[in-house]
């Protein structure tokens, strides 16, 4: 069961779902680079972290994201 995903804010659509959130944050970091590598260096689309809390999606809070980027050594 996926209880991660990645929410484009902008655009209001799921860009992927994960099974965890060390997953989502590195699948991020690779939307962010395709984005900037297909529309340049100033170029992003803001999306969040949201897990599955029993049926509704909460946004991730920003310690436990970035425990994720320090696990996943992308900070």
């Amino acid at each position: 069961m996926n209880t991660h995903r990645i929410y484009d804010t902008f655009n209001r659509r799921i860009v992927s779902n994960h099974r965890s959130i060390i997953a989502a944050v590195k699948a991020q970091a690779k939307f962010s680079r395709d984005v900037v590598r297909a529309n340049g260096s100033n170029s992003y689309i803001p999306t969040i972290i949201e897990y599955n809390a029993d049926g509704t999606w909460i946004k991730c809070d920003n310690a436990g994201v970035q425990d994720a980027e320090h696990a996943a050594g992308i900070c």
